[in-house]
């Protein structure tokens, strides 16, 4: 029963600050999709579909970054304007369970593009057998993404703050890495393995696999997935053990 008590409170937090929100604003789901589907199109009507498969992938990657990330925007927003965080610090919910609550409910809102795109990435080329991998990126990056939004957040003491932060980071994860082209376009070595010290680069680079792609001859399935977990452990024991929880 204890085991399952950090379950049940993740799900509850998940259905207050998700499910209920969305039965009240269901154009969230459409708000939310915005950027990675207009990007996508954007991308398909400059290339005549040439790059629509690389277009698909980073517009897959751009979703799993923005809603991970967005627990970051939300976490400031209750702990700044609605103290609700206050309430949380004085229950017995750890730290982690709420994150995972509120990492959830922002699953919910992506819920809808994230199953779009992934049919996608399988409608493109994807083998049926490739679906465990695919899912198993998407759990990764989202998860990581998550808990680096947590962390980043637990230190801003302004909305203004994390909302500024949060952004860059996501012009920096979704933005400037090679994910919505090949890893081999960028004109240098070194810029190519600056980029593979990027977790989207590898989550982008999986996708294109998946799909068929080409991938880059220095690039390996094992580092890919050696570099998200990397990221995901440590992001999550930053969250752990550094994220500032109970305010002085």
């Amino acid at each position: 029963m204890s085991a399952m008590l950090p379950v049940r409170q993740a799900c509850l937090i998940a259905y207050s600050t998700g499910i209920l929100w969305l039965q009240r604003n269901p154009m969230s789901l459409v708000f939310t999709a915005i950027s990675p589907f207009s990007l996508l199109f954007v991308l398909f009507v400059v290339s005549n579909g040439q790059y629509t498969h690389y277009a698909v992938a980073g517009s897959l990657v751009m979703a799993l970054v923005g809603y991970g990330l967005a627990l970051g925007q939300d976490i400031s927003f209750y702990k700044t304007e609605y103290k609700i965080q206050d309430i949380f610090v004085a229950s017995p919910v750890s730290p982690l369970t709420y994150m995972m609550g509120l990492a959830l409910s922002e699953l919910l809102f992506g819920l809808p593009a994230l199953t779009v795109l992934a049919a996608l990435v399988v409608y493109f080329g994807a083998p049926l057998t490739a679906i465990p991998l695919l899912i198993a990126t998407i759990v990764l990056l989202w998860s990581s993404m998550s808990a680096m939004g947590f962390f980043l957040s637990s230190h801003m003491l302004h909305m203004r703050n994390a909302t500024q932060v949060i952004s860059f980071v996501n012009v920096v994860l979704a933005v400037l890495p090679p994910i919505f082209y090949p890893v081999t376009n960028l004109p240098s070595d070194s810029l190519r393995y600056l980029s593979y010290a990027v977790p989207t680069t590898h989550a982008s680079i999986m996708f294109q696999d998946i799909m068929g792609l080409p991938t880059p001859a220095d690039w390996s399935l094992g580092l890919g997935f050696a570099v998200q977990v990397a990221y995901l452990v440590g992001f999550v024991t930053l969250a752990k053990t550094k994220a500032i929880w109970r305010e002085a």
